[in-house]
């Protein structure tokens, strides 16, 4: 994991949870992010304080898509099958080790039917958009997509403006909003909002769609990450 740039990080005043950072994130040639929607917690004590940890998306991360633990939730699984069609064949490490990945929501959901409001979205965008200078991703896939229903609003008085806004046909019951967004330097950079990888996610479908129209951006993802077959005993 890269830290170098915590110190950054720990000047956004409403930034709750350090993103993680791939330790190749910033020497690669195309920076991808990663945004997840909410974290969950209980109410007891150990759950609470752990939640107040600057570090508690790196450690939940660490557990479910670096280590695969997938007993409370599958949301890298089925994002791995989205972006792969396997989840058994990736080698984590070598995937997580290029990419960024940032929590959208930072404040944690109580139960599993809570939902954000209006103002967490706009809080994740405001971190969102002083996190872009930092990080300079080319792109960023969003799980789930109800912070795009917020993005016009929270862009407005930013450095960013939206150069194109599209829904694309109907996916598993979910519009894929499609965005380029340009900061004032000229940079463009790609934001691509699919539904969210939990419960009814149907990742085939996903799949078809993000390979025919995100070819470059999932080849380079996908680069390096598949682990060999093992060919012992075979003849090759």
């Amino acid at each position: 994991m890269d830290k170098s740039k915590d110190s950054d990080f720990k000047e956004i005043a409403e930034l709750k949870w350090l993103p993680f950072i791939g330790k190749n994130y910033f020497d690669s040639d195309k920076k991808v992010m990663i945004i997840g929607e909410s974290h969950y917690r209980d109410d007891n004590q150990k759950s609470i304080d752990w939640n107040n940890k600057l570090t508690f998306t790196r450690d939940i991360h660490s557990i479910i898509a670096l280590d695969k633990k997938y007993d409370r939730t599958k949301v890298f699984y089925y994002l791995n099958r989205a972006l792969f069609r396997n989840d058994s064949k990736i080698d984590t490490k070598i995937l997580w080790g290029k990419l960024a990945f940032y929590n959208f929501v930072q404040s944690s959901m109580h139960t599993r039917k809570s939902r954000p409001n209006e103002s967490d979205y706009l809080k994740g965008w405001s971190n969102y958009f002083k996190l872009l200078p930092i990080l300079k991703p080319d792109f960023c896939l969003f799980i789930g997509v109800q912070a795009s229903d917020y993005l016009k609003k929270a862009i407005e008085k930013t450095e960013f403006k939206i150069k194109e806004f599209k829904k694309s046909e109907k996916i598993n019951g979910t519009f894929p909003r499609e965005v380029i967004i340009e900061q004032s330097n000229g940079k463009e950079i790609k934001l691509l909002f699919i539904k969210h990888t939990s419960n009814f996610f149907s990742w085939d479908d996903w799949n078809i769609f993000i390979k025919k129209n995100y070819e470059s951006e999932l080849n380079w993802i996908k680069a390096g990450v598949i682990k060999p077959r093992n060919t012992v005993g075979n003849n090759v």
